[in-house]
């Protein structure tokens, strides 16, 4: 089978076809260029599916997800383990029909990434690809302490790594760690236990990320050598210099940034400040300067060359689940041309995931996952909304 339309994006942050055409066989693609010179090659495939005024390119991929979250629920309060298991599932499928193929959930409740990721290889449910961590491993009191399931508190060397193996143990292959919260100058896990996560993990053949917003947090876990860092929003450029050396990748997560200051914000200039509660309070203390932050050093790092992957962490439910289109549309905002943003939040993703030239990229001997969007995105990142068709392993989404 041939796709084609208008536009083809590569994914790899500079490539666009003009009536770029993909040829499918066995779930993969095969082949790439323009149409006319794909019939001429191909003469006797004759199924061709014409998009027209559209543009096809991978399918997304989401890099910090929490799948099995409810609480921005309004019935959130009713529900049971059955429940979050039905709210992951309905999160992954609503991602899957945006057009985002593969998910890296970083803690959800013990064991429902796994059984989700289960019950589609049995053919049972149709789900993005799913790579997750299990729950976060947490200091005690640490950052998320109090996010049930999805969380294991430890504390010293060996515990971290039982900890580790825990994880792993349920099928996890990302490990994470929490290691700020909100009080400057400190770091939840010492130096020590920051190595030692790292190392089991290593040891396992699972990679590692890590919650870190703040200092003196962001250089313990780039000398522990973390493969991505969430967050980080108070990066230096120091520190930056660090992680292209160690090829530590940069997960900003703005779109919850953006949002929550936002929010905030409005009630500020509505002269309502008066009735913000204290954790509306610190929010604002904590996000103004981490938004100010992202605004001035996004464009900057990633021309210094620091890998940057899209994630959107965001467990609203009045958003899109996993809405990678909209964390796009900031990157954008903040500098980065359309092709480059695309290429975090698709090649830039696979690369990070080990898995180069298997997704994230519309190129022979791919993975067939692949997102047709109405209008040129390259020309406005917010056609990425406009979704017509998503193909996972070259079959047709049921939208």
């Amino acid at each position: 089978m041939i796709l084609t339309a208008k536009w083809l994006v590569t994914g790899d942050g500079q490539t666009v076809l003009d009536n770029g055409a993909l040829l499918l066989e066995n779930g993969r693609i095969k082949d790439v260029g323009e149409l006319a010179a794909l019939k001429a090659k191909y003469p006797q495939v004759s199924n061709i599916e014409d998009f027209g005024e559209a543009t096809l390119l991978p399918g997304l991929i989401d890099m910090h997800v929490h799948i099995g979250f409810y609480t921005s629920h309004r019935d959130a309060a009713y529900n049971d383990i059955y429940m979050v298991g039905y709210n992951a599932l309905h999160f992954a499928q609503k991602a899957l029909q945006a057009g985002v193929t593969t998910l890296r959930d970083v803690s959800s409740p013990d064991g429902v990434c796994q059984s989700i990721v289960n019950a589609g290889k049995r053919g049972w449910v149709e789900v993005p690809r799913i790579l997750h961590s299990n729950r976060s491993i947490n200091a005690t009191g640490g950052h998320a302490w109090r996010s049930g399931d999805a969380a294991v508190e430890v504390d010293g060397v060996d515990a971290v790594r039982k900890a580790v193996r825990q994880q792993v143990k349920a099928g996890a292959t990302w490990i994470k760690v929490m290691t700020s919260h909100r009080t400057p100058g400190v770091s939840e896990f010492t130096q020590e236990e920051l190595n030692a996560a790292v190392d089991e993990a290593k040891r396992h053949l699972v990679k590692t990320c890590v919650h870190s917003s703040i200092h003196p947090s962001l250089e313990y876990s780039i000398i522990a050598g973390f493969d991505t860092i969430e967050h980080g929003c108070h990066l230096t450029e120091e520190q930056i210099q660090k992680m292209i050396a160690k090829d530590i990748a940069w997960v900003p997560t703005l779109l919850v940034h953006k949002t929550t200051y936002n929010r905030l914000k409005a009630l500020i200039d509505a002269g309502e400040q008066h009735t913000f509660t204290e954790h509306q309070a610190e929010t604002w203390r904590v996000y103004e300067p981490a938004v100010r932050d992202f605004k001035q050093n996004l464009k900057r790092f990633y021309d210094m060359g620091v890998t940057v992957v899209a994630g959107t962490d965001m467990i609203d439910s009045r958003f899109q689940a996993a809405p990678v289109a909209d964390e796009l549309e900031v990157m954008v905002e903040y500098g980065l041309s359309p092709l480059q943003a695309i290429a975090t939040g698709t090649s830039n993703c696979a690369q990070v995931l080990g898995l180069e030239g298997e997704i994230g990229i519309l190129a022979p001997a791919a993975q067939a996952d692949i997102l047709v969007v109405a209008g040129n995105p390259v020309a406005d990142i917010t056609a990425l909304h406009n979704v017509k068709a998503v193909y996972l392993g070259g079959k047709r989404v049921q939208r």
